[in-house]
């Protein structure tokens, strides 16, 4: 049985952080010509790179090159050799004493070493069972090709990579006329849904009058209330925002059928349970949109990675060496690639110039990292510390925080304007031409936090982040110091 085993190195390479500075070093030596090679190989953008994060994706297709290299190029096979070695020290130490490798004893001596098969993950035992056919090949040890170990693991080589012919493990086209139906049924019950969008990520909110600010009335909650609101707390704890991330880009109907026919797959119109299938599809969506969303960050990176310049400026070599042969053209030809490079050189900094436009509306994100990170850092009130003249002249809007915490702050702070949490409907124009928008966290709901950050990024305002205090002398310093 013949299988082709250099996706399977690839991927154990990729998943090896130990390695990875080896990788690099043979890499670096000879950037274009791994490349080159890497972009050849029919595996360059097959499933199995893209399998991983996107830094296990970045070293699969530098492993790739590598491995083609050293199969023509006795110095990198050496140093290869050694990465492995480094990587997976056990391995090399079984095959360097091991005339006859035998998977089957190796893998019994391999789980004992690790006390047992469940404190190896599945990458673990896959990545040494193709390095120790590797290293056995290397070191030209005989392999017993009637051990059933080894058998088994070519077997599942070859059924992983005849199952990546398929796109999909299920299709959308291969539902029957009753998952059909079913279908239809589950998805008209979702629409009919009042909290929860079929295409909008976290959409799920609390009534009004369930939340008092930040503060959420638990006795009032009802079971679903408690089953679905706290995933709009997670992307929270990354300090991102889902909403954000997608944008307008939301799930098409087709999305939506395609997560609703693999609940079906376990279920029939006489067993569904209207419930169960709501506490599936809500975070059903959630996930698809990350999914979609990571999909569409890693393949940012690897079309706008820089290693996509060097196929041109190793054509720019090429044509140096041709240009030097020929004493006429000499001068005029240096000249017209001192023009070009030029060119390279400004478009990449009109590409860095546009990236940064495209990260700027990120930028509410500082202060509230800066934030949160500032929340376990208790620092000593000292009263000099405030200009009280510079506060007086302060324009700014603070939004949030209570009525009667509102009105004392008012008192050291007569230029500026404020915005209730309750305000929702508030004159946005309030907002311009204001120096800073503060906003008080102990005292805001979620609906206003949203408005005002929309257009806080719209209009390009500064904005920072009060913690909540009743001293006013400690929030007033806060201030003072961002001014």
């Amino acid at each position: 049985m013949e299988v082709n085993l250099l996706p399977f190195v690839a991927e154990a390479l990729s998943n090896n952080e130990k390695i990875y500075k080896y990788i690099d070093k043979i890499y670096n030596k000879d950037k274009l010509r791994f490349f080159k090679l890497a972009k050849e190989n029919e595996f360059y953008n097959h499933v199995m790179s893209q399998e991983g994060n996107i830094k296990q994706e970045y070293y699969f297709k530098k492993a790739l090159g590598i491995f083609d290299g050293a199969s023509i190029d006795e110095d990198i096979s050496k140093e290869l050799l050694v990465a492995l070695e480094k990587g997976w020290k056990y391995v090399y130490s079984y095959v360097q004493n091991h005339n006859k490798i035998q998977m089957l004893n190796f893998m019994n001596k391999f789980i004992k070493k690790n006390k047992g098969i469940e404190n190896l993950s599945d990458d673990e035992v896959n990545s040494n069972s193709i390095i120790l056919l590797i290293l056995a090949a290397c070191f030209e040890k005989e392999i017993d090709l009637e051990d059933i170990a080894y058998k088994n693991y070519i077997q599942s080589c070859v059924l992983r990579l005849e199952h990546y012919k398929f796109s999909n493990k299920i299709n959308l086209n291969d539902a029957t006329k009753e998952q059909k139906e079913l279908i239809n049924k589950l998805e008209l019950k979702l629409k009919a849904h009042k909290k929860i969008s079929a295409t909008t990520p976290n959409s799920y909110r609390l009534d009004i009058d369930k939340q008092n600010g930040l503060l959420v009335n638990i006795e009032t909650l009802t079971k679903e209330d408690k089953t679905f609101n706290p995933f709009g707390y997670i992307d929270e704890m990354e300090g991102i925002s889902l909403i954000s991330i997608v944008g307008k880009d939301f799930l098409k109907q087709k999305d939506i059928q395609e997560l609703i026919f693999a609940y079906s797959q376990f279920q029939t119109k006489d067993t569904i349970n209207y419930n169960d299938f709501f506490k599936y599809i809500y975070p059903a969506i959630q996930i698809r949109y990350l999914c979609k969303e990571y999909n569409k960050a890693r393949q940012y990176f690897f079309e706008n990675f820089n290693e996509e310049l060097l196929e041109e400026i190793n054509q720019k070599n090429i044509e140096n060496k041709e240009i030097k042969k020929s004493n006429i053209l000499l001068q005029d030809e240096n000249e017209r690639l001192k023009l070009e490079l030029e060119k390279l050189e400004k478009e990449n900094k009109q590409l860095k110039q546009e990236l940064n436009e495209k990260e700027n509306y990120k930028s509410e994100v500082v202060p509230l990292r800066e934030f949160i990170f500032g929340l376990d850092n208790v620092e000593d009130f000292k009263e000099q510390q405030i200009d009280y003249n510079k506060l007086l002249s302060l324009n700014a809007v603070i939004i949030g925080g209570h009525p009667q915490w509102q009105n004392k702050i008012k008192e050291y702070l007569p230029n500026c304007r404020f915005i209730a949490p309750d305000m929702l409907n508030f004159d946005t124009n309030i907002l311009n031409n204001v120096d800073i928008v503060f906003i008080y966290t102990n005292y805001l709901n979620h609906a206003m936090y949203y408005k005002v950050i929309d257009i806080i990024r719209e209009r390009g305002l500064r904005l920072e982040y009060l913690k909540s205090n009743i001293n006013m002398e400690i929030v007033l310093n806060q201030i003072n110091k961002v001014l």
